[in-house]
C-alpha cells in the first residue's frame, strides 16, 4: 500500500498551523517495522500499546520543526529514546509522522520530519458469514442512528468460551482483569452466570488495540465479543460507539442458512439493554454485558441451539 506523503507546500501549511496552536496530539511508539519501510515505521502487528494523548496547552511548536513537550505525563516520560508515531487532525483529516522522542535542555521534544504523512483508512476485513445491524436513537432530537457492527475471528462466538481462548502471554493481564471482574460484579449485585462470558471480555480489555480513524469524529460500530440465547456482549474502544447503560438498542443478527431454497439466511431481532460495563485501567477499552428485553422464544431456542452445537465462526 503506497504511503501518501504530503507536498512540501502542504508540509509548510501543515507546520504553521502545529506553530499556530491548539493541536492535540496522540503519540504511540513504534516497535516493530515492516522490512523495507523501516523508515515509514509501519507497525508488523499491532500490539497493546496505546495511543498516548498530548494536550495542546502541553504543546510548544518553534518554528524550526521543534515540538517541546510540557510536563508530560509519566507515559509519555517512558517514550524516551523511542523512535514514535505522532498523529494529529488537520482540518478533520488524519495526519501522522515518525521521529524520535529525544532528550533536551528543557526535557522532551520531537522534531518534526521532512515528510508527513496522510492517515490511510484502516480496513477491517469481514472475517464471519454472519451480520449486525445496531439501531438506537442520538442526540436531543433523537436522531436514528443504525450502524453495523464488527465481529472478531479471535473472540470465536457460539461456543462456550475457555481459557485456551486466551493467548499465553496475555493471560497474566486477562486474569487480573478476571479477577477485578468477578470483585466488581458481586460488589454490585450483578450476575454473570457462569462467569464464561467473563473470558473474551477480559481477553478484549487486555488485548484490544484501538484504531486511529483518518477523519476527525469518524466513529466505529462495536464489536460482538460474545453472543448465546440470553446475553450479547460488546467491546469498543473510547472513541467508539459505545453501548451506554440505561439506553435501550435494537438490533438485527443475520444468519447464513446452509440449506437450499429461496430463503437464504435468518434474521433475529432483539432488543437489550447493558447490565454492566467493565474498562480497562486505563479507560481505554469498554465491554458492555447486556440482556435481551425482547426477543421471540424461537429465535431464544435457535441461539441456544447455536452455542451448544459447539459451532465457530468461519
Amino acid at each position: 500500500m503506497a504511503i501518501d506523503v504530503l507536498s512540501r507546500i502542504e508540509r509548510e501549511l501543515v507546520l504553521q498551523y502545529l506553530i499556530d496552536g491548539n493541536v492535540p496530539v496522540t503519540v504511540t511508539p513504534v516497535e516493530a517495522l515492516i522490512k523495507n519501510n523501516e523508515s515509514r515505521g509501519i507497525p508488523v502487528e499491532p500490539s497493546r500499546i496505546f495511543p498516548v494523548a498530548i494536550k495542546s496547552e502541553q504543546l510548544e511548536v518553534m518554528k524550526q520543526g521543534i515540538i517541546l513537550l510540557k510536563n508530560p505525563s509519566e507515559n509519555v516520560n517512558s517514550f524516551e529514546g523511542k523512535d514514535v508515531r505522532v498523529q494529529f487532525y488537520f482540518n478533520k483529516v488524519g495526519l501522522y509522522f515518525i521521529t524520535q522522542m529525544k532528550t533536551v535542555s528543557t526535557g522532551l521534544a520531537l522534531v518534526i520530519p521532512s515528510e508527513i504523512c496522510r492517515v490511510e483508512e484502516a480496513v477491517i476485513p469481514k472475517e464471519t458469514k454472519y451480520s449486525a445491524v445496531l439501531y438506537f436513537e442520538s442526540g436531543e432530537k433523537k436522531q436514528q442512528i443504525n450502524i453495523e457492527c464488527e465481529f472478531d475471528r479471535n473472540y470465536p462466538l457460539f461456543t462456550l468460551p475457555k481459557w485456551s481462548d486466551v493467548a499465553e502471554e496475555n493471560q497474566q493481564t486477562v486474569k487480573k482483569y478476571l479477577e477485578k471482574a468477578v470483585m466488581t460484579s458481586k460488589s454490585r449485585g450483578k450476575s454473570v452466570g457462569n462467569g464464561l462470558l467473563l473470558i473474551p471480555v477480559c481477553n478484549f480489555l487486555a488485548t484490544n488495540v484501538p484504531v486511529q480513524s483518518a477523519i476527525e469524529g469518524r466513529k466505529r460500530g462495536p464489536k460482538i465479543v460474545y453472543v448465546d440465547h440470553e446475553r450479547i456482549v460488546f467491546g469498543f474502544s473510547r472513541e467508539d460507539i459505545m453501548i451506554n447503560a440505561d439506553t435501550e438498542y435494537a438490533m438485527k443478527i443475520s444468519f447464513p442458512l446452509d440449506r437450499g431454497g429461496p430463503i437464504k439466511e435468518r434474521d433475529v431481532y432483539v432488543l437489550f439493554t447493558a447490565d454492566q460495563i467493565f474498562s480497562d485501567d486505563d479507560e481505554v477499552n469498554f465491554c458492555s454485558v447486556c440482556h435481551y428485553t425482547s426477543i421471540k422464544q424461537e429465535d431464544v431456542r435457535y441461539l441456544y441451539e447455536l452455542t451448544h452445537t459447539d459451532s465457530r465462526m468461519e
